[in-house]
């Protein structure tokens, strides 16, 4: 068989991409050698100042949630829970949510009100969570014992057996959110232990249910399933134990 051989054009592009992609990748690692050890990149001077400046805000607010904490309630600090904090928050500094939480979970630690009420997972969760996740968890505050209205979009087919579980843990608290996103974000808070979900149990109040009747991805359901029948399962997502703690140590009022 004769050897393929390249014209020299063909062979500069490949070339360049080839170097284009290792420069990208060399730029990136460099970008999260400097995030993580504090290298220094000249390719990285933007995210650097942005993350000097994100870093400087969050010093700032800590110091002033610590200093707010009454002196007869003020307790040295826990190495394992400071410093598993600051270890966590360094990939977090940047999303104003996720801050706020690790500001209060560290504060907290060092107030004898709060001490006892943190466990040593609480950075690892915080790390694990989006910004929505945050979000939707700060609903939680207000309903920390009742919970909040969710359900699962369910088609039955006409002359079959059994259904299709279309959406599952669909939540509609925060309006013009995708609903397949906060939906994930409510299995994602169950999976980090922060929250269950029910379905055996539900509001008793129908209003609280309308909402999901009348979204339009109930009604996309409707249209798309003429010869089946589209139910919804009322369900309540409820913080567990472990999430109850969570939300009064790292949630700000």
């Amino acid at each position: 068989m004769p050897k393929l051989e390249l014209s020299d054009p063909i062979t500069t592009i490949l070339k360049n991409t080839t170097e284009e992609l290792t420069a990208n990748a060399g730029k990136t690692f460099g970008d999260i050698w400097f995030l993580i050890f504090g290298g220094i990149s000249q390719a990285a001077d933007k995210r650097r100042a942005k993350y000097a400046h994100d870093l400087s805000v969050f010093q700032q607010e800590l110091s002033k949630s610590i200093s707010q904490i009454p002196s007869d309630r003020k307790i040295e600090p826990s190495l394992q829970i400071t410093a598993q904090a600051l270890e966590n928050s360094k990939y977090c500094i940047e999303e104003k949510e996720l801050r706020e939480m690790f500001t209060s979970m560290i504060s907290n630690s060092m107030n004898s009100d709060f001490s006892n009420h943190i466990h040593p997972s609480f950075a690892e969760i915080i790390k694990q969570m989006s910004v929505l996740d945050a979000t939707i968890l700060k609903r939680f505050r207000i309903e920390l014992y009742a919970g909040i209205p969710i359900c699962n979009y369910r088609v039955s087919m006409f002359g079959q057996s059994g259904y299709v579980m279309a959406r599952e843990n669909v939540f509609l608290g925060l309006p013009g959110m995708s609903l397949e996103i906060s939906s994930a974000s409510i299995s994602s808070l169950a999976r980090l232990g922060l929250i269950q979900t029910h379905f055996d149990i539900f509001f008793d109040d129908p209003n609280r249910y309308e909402i999901f009747k009348q979204h339009s991805e109930f009604l996309h359901l409707q249209k798309s399933y003429p010869d089946g029948s589209v139910f919804i399962d009322k369900g309540v997502a409820k913080l567990t134990p472990l999430g109850q703690l969570f939300v009064a140590v790292c949630i700000p009022i």
